[in-house]
């Protein structure tokens, strides 16, 4: 038998050879995780808020977010010291971070929405701030009590996996900034030490180097995370709603949403009583679809399958129970099971003149608090595909 002879290789366009198109590797192939922790203050808590120095975010390649430790130290207390129900992330009155045009892109957020921020929004494996382990609150009438320390995320990027969210930060004239308030001792304590407490702030910063465009073999890989240019906002809307029926139409903002967290006080500011007054029956429609009907105790549920919340109730040093008064919707388990594991196609297209209604009937009375935190994405160009790599 004759043997046959090997095919060919295709010839384009003037008889040259083919060449075969090889895709660059993801961008955190050609790059490095970067860390810097330079910022840290101090105060002492008092009747009043104080506003501190800025921090603005030291150039490097691309800015993924920031985590900020506070630590208060209380010495000589002979008070019954407890916390308020918000304690003791209520200690950060607000948190704003501000792009280079000086546009907020993050609240300003209270430390306790920012603390929603962290437990529902798919950033982290452990996402609830008080199951770290370096999460302490003191009470009572110990020399230390009222003494606290926590973490809590700012976040930029969504997905470690390709950077996504990881903004350029390159110009030293034109910084990112992070702006924190401290709030005063009634707002962080029912019951206050003795003496106000120290409270030390510090931050740190991470990011990622620019990109070598190769990998450690030389192989080509991409220069910049995927959709780079789109950005993630994080911003809250407040209603006031009366108890009784209510159909209420939120405010109009474009984007892709990944993460809404609704939070019911009374006319007093309890959580408690929020969640005590929560419609038996809550329904959403997205321009006269309703996409959501449901009752507490599934939504619970619901939330309890996601993010592995227990049947504790909400206290000062208990972690993993749902805080009083809030309920989350997401959309970020499009790639696996738990909230975080996104390839971002479920966001939901928001556009200004999308009609998002809320409806449901309060129990209780009087005056009522809804708050929502609204977590969305930009994509450059407008173009979802940005944030899909090119899907």
């Amino acid at each position: 038998m004759t043997a046959m002879a090997p095919e060919a290789p295709a010839k384009g366009k003037g008889g040259k050879q083919a060449q075969q198109v090889v895709a660059a590797r993801p961008f955190v192939t050609g790059t490095r995780t970067l860390e810097s922790e330079t910022y840290s203050t101090t105060v002492t808590l008092s009747s009043s808020t104080q506003t501190l120095t800025p921090y603005e975010f030291q150039v490097d390649g691309y800015l993924s977010g920031a985590l900020v430790r506070v630590t208060g130290t209380t010495a000589g207390n002979a008070a019954s010291t407890a916390f308020q129900a918000d304690g003791p992330f209520s200690v950060l009155q607000s948190v704003t971070v501000e792009d280079i045009g000086g546009k907020q892109i993050l609240g300003p957020l209270s430390g306790q929405q920012l603390y929603y921020l962290n437990r529902f929004g798919g950033f982290v494996y452990n996402a609830d701030p008080k199951a770290s382990g370096i999460y302490t609150v003191t009470t009572g009438t110990g020399a230390t009590g009222g003494s606290f320390r926590f973490i809590l995320r700012v976040p930029i990027q969504v997905r470690r996996r390709d950077g996504l969210g990881s903004l350029p930060n390159r110009n030293a004239s034109a910084t990112f900034k992070l702006k924190l308030t401290i709030n005063t001792s009634a707002q962080v304590y029912s019951t206050a030490p003795t003496a106000a407490p120290s409270v030390n702030v510090q931050i740190q910063q991470h990011g990622w180097s620019t990109s070598d465009n190769r990998d450690y073999k030389g192989n080509a890989a991409s220069p910049t995370p995927n959709g780079v240019g789109s950005l993630l906002y994080t911003d809250v809307e407040t209603i006031q709603l009366s108890s009784g029926s209510f159909n209420q139409r939120m405010s109009t903002f474009g984007g892709l949403l990944r993460l809404l967290v609704f939070e019911l006080r009374d006319s007093n500011g309890s959580r408690a009583q929020g969640e005590a007054d929560w419609p038996t029956l809550w329904e959403m429609e997205i321009d006269k679809v309703k996409v959501f009907s449901r009752s507490p105790v599934t939504w619970e549920h619901l939330m309890s399958e996601d993010y592995g919340l227990s049947n504790a109730a909400e206290a000062t040093a208990t972690a993993n129970a749902k805080p009083d008064g809030v309920y989350a919707l997401h959309w970020l388990d499009d790639f696996g099971l738990q909230p975080g594991a996104e390839n971002g196609f479920r966001y939901q297209a928001v556009t200004p003149s999308t009609a998002i209604q809320l409806i449901g009937t309060i129990g209780g009375t009087g005056a009522h608090t809804l708050s929502i935190l609204k977590n969305y994405f930009s994509p450059v160009n407008d173009d979802p595909r940005q944030l899909t790599g090119g899907r």
